[in-house]
């Protein structure tokens, strides 16, 4: 199949085509309907005029008699200045005044209503409105009207129509063209930023315009989405670091007590400790991928159909309980101000194991004798549900306030302690799933952690 040649293939030229078919569409059928609607009331305002002469005429041929009539009928012919055309026959059918042209429609308005105008054929082109009406003595009269005064205005109308068409094919052409040239040009910008994007360069973004139409809205959610997607790079070529770095350590050790186990276990004991740290070892990464698989499914979304109304309060009082032996057992306080049936959309597993997160958190980082406390209450008049997590323990730098949140980051204080700085990873996803907002801040002393959740997520 030939392909096509490129003006044809190009989508301006497509567009343009297209608009222009459908605005001559438009304005032929406005000029059609318009040449109707003035043709009808040309002929209809002729057959008004015919039908009123021809009952005029029949009022004065019985006011004044046959002769009178007659005479009256020859003089209005020789003034010229009627432009209807009168007749009068016998009733064998022979002219008595009038037009001699109307004797070739005699017949044919025989079978008239009397009175009512129609139109009668003299020929292809030519036509006339007539009008008969039968008069004493078995004479009849005849009012005609020639068509040609109509026709004329319609083939005005018709020629005009025709100009009218063509300066609208041209006018729609080029508007088209004007259009389509400004539309696709801000498509040519999206589609030059993604070949920037494809080629490597993702801090690149789509142009937005001051003008705040539907370009810009798409232009600015896939900016955002951009964003994302660079961010979701970002975290993994973090992630891929950090387990490159952070678990490279743990591999060691599991290498080592293996060898351990291999070339100095000499009695049955020391080869089963060395296998017990080993399979502590291998525990400990499982463990810490486990916590990666279940970060990447927060992050991918996939939970979110799942959401149902979950009474926040419930699930926090919960986790308080639950926690409660440990945190005091420990030599640290716990207390609770939650306001009841706050409820929110969510997935309670997760939200049980966001808090559990936190409270495992404050517990890990703070020294005995630390007082912990949970909230959970109304935000700002009705806008939100806002938990609150709050210690007065040793806290954390501002500076590496948006660190703890990174896969494997771990402070330099906390490195000797157990955990695999994933906690407050799972805890970010979780709460980004949910679309709330964390927030870090010093709880002088100490640290406070605030999540506000919207109303409905």
């Amino acid at each position: 199949m030939p392909r096509l040649p490129k003006i044809v293939r190009n989508a301006a030229f497509r567009f343009a085509l297209a608009h222009t078919i459908v605005f001559v569409i438009s304005v032929a059928a406005v000029g059609l309907s318009a040449e109707a609607l003035v043709t009808r009331a040309l002929r209809l305002q002729a057959q008004q005029r015919v039908e009123e002469e021809i009952a005029e005429l029949k009022g004065e041929f019985q006011q004044y008699g046959r002769d009178a009539f007659l005479e009256l009928i020859r003089a209005q012919l020789a003034k010229g200045e009627n432009r209807l055309q009168f007749l009068v026959v016998s009733a064998d059918g022979k002219k008595l005044a009038g037009e001699s042209i109307l004797l070739r429609v005699v017949e044919k308005s025989s079978r008239f209503a009397a009175g009512e105008a129609r139109e009668v054929a003299l020929s292809r082109s030519d036509a006339m409105l007539v009008a008969r009406q039968p008069l004493a003595e078995g004479m009849t009269l005849l009012v005609a009207d020639d068509m040609r005064s109509i026709e004329d205005v319609e083939d005005v109308v018709s020629s005009a129509f025709y100009v009218v068409l063509a300066i609208s094919a041209l006018l729609g052409l080029l508007a088209g063209v004007i259009l389509s040239t400004g539309l696709l040009r801000r498509v040519d910008r999206v589609t030059h930023a993604a070949e920037a994007i494809i080629a490597g360069d993702l801090t690149r973004r789509i142009e937005i315009t001051e003008a705040g139409d539907e370009f810009d809205h798409l232009s600015s959610t896939l900016n955002t989405m951009l964003d994302r997607i660079n961010g979701l790079m970002e975290s993994l070529h973090q992630v891929s670091n950090d387990i490159a770095h952070d678990l490279r350590t743990p591999l060691a050790r599991l290498r080592q007590n293996l060898e351990e186990a291999r070339t100095r276990a000499e009695t049955t004991v020391q080869y089963e400790a060395a296998v017990d740290k080993a399979i502590a070892e291998a525990d400990g990464l499982l463990a810490t991928f486990s916590a990666l698989l279940r970060i990447a499914q927060i992050d991918a979304g996939t939970r979110r159909s799942a959401f149902t109304r979950v009474d926040l309060s419930e699930c926090l009082q919960t986790v308080a309980e639950a926690y409660l032996p440990s945190i005091e057992d420990n030599g640290r306080s716990l207390s609770c101000s939650i306001e009841p049936d706050l409820l929110v959309e969510g997935d309670d597993q997760l939200l049980t194991q966001l808090f559990s997160n936190l409270l495992e958190n404050a517990i890990g980082h703070t020294p005995s004798g630390t007082a912990i406390r949970l909230e959970l209450c109304q935000h700002a008049a009705g806008a939100g549900i806002a938990a609150v997590i709050a210690d007065d323990g040793p806290g954390i730098p501002a500076d590496e306030a948006k660190k703890v949140f990174r896969r494997f980051y771990r402070l330099e204080k906390s490195r000797s302690t157990p955990g695999n700085g994933l906690g407050l990873s799972a805890v970010a996803a979780i709460v980004d799933l949910h679309k709330a907002k964390i927030v870090l801040a010093d709880n002088r002393p100490g640290l406070r952690v605030k999540i506000i959740f919207p109303n409905k997520s």
